[in-house]
């Protein structure tokens, strides 16, 4: 499988299309974000939620990050989104955070297991956002990492890893291996679990 390299800036729309008809006829890619790569498929696809697991060893009870192109959508997914926290994630999204809610029952059954909260993003990153308008519905997602558990971010190297596992490899050129600001809200309270790329004094929330 070939590079499909994609202009990170200005994506051209022919180009795009090609990775999210490869997504919706069931394919996994791998895609750029604001922060790391990740793998990724249409939250449609149950064949293609599995392989992801399958190719990444993950534990079932671990979540995949649901992907979404617009603040509006994350309430699809998520229960008990309260209007001060919508607020704030207007403000800070599109942005490198990634929000953990007690998951609605639209999230796959195949994702949660035991697990009953998932983590949502809205990435902002050119190519990430015309895919998810293209694809029109939700991308699921899992951070490429290398054997030592460091995040890869050269797609040239991760093609030579997965490119022959995988339906597609999108270049968006060269990645820092900074992942999103991770902050849990499925108690009613905000705890913050991992700071990353994402500024934590923007979200105001926290003293």
């Amino acid at each position: 499988m070939a590079l499909l390299e994609i202009n990170p800036d200005l994506p051209e729309d022919w180009l795009v299309a090609r990775a999210a008809n490869t997504l919706r006829r069931g394919g996994v890619a791998v895609i750029p974000t604001d922060t790391v790569y990740g793998m990724a498929c249409c939250i449609s696809q149950q064949d293609a939620i599995r392989k992801i697991y399958e190719l990444k060893k993950m534990d079932r009870k671990k979540p995949l990050a649901i992907l979404v192109g617009d603040i509006r959508s994350a309430g699809q997914y998520a229960k008990g989104l309260s209007t001060p926290v919508f607020r704030m994630m207007k403000r800070v999204l599109p942005g490198p955070y990634t929000f953990i809610f007690e998951a609605s029952g639209e999230v796959p059954k195949i994702m949660l297991r035991k697990r009953r909260t998932i983590g949502i993003r809205v990435p902002d990153n050119p190519i990430a956002l015309a895919l998810l308008a293209m694809v029109d519905e939700p991308l699921l997602t899992t951070s490429i990492r290398n054997p030592e558990d460091a995040f890869v971010n050269d797609p040239v190297e991760i093609d030579k890893v997965y490119g022959h596992r995988v339906d597609m490899v999108v270049d968006g050129g060269h990645l820092l291996d900074v992942p999103s600001t991770v902050v849990d809200f499925s108690s009613g309270n905000a705890e913050l679990l991992r700071e990353g790329k994402g500024d934590v004094e923007a979200l105001e929330i926290f003293d």
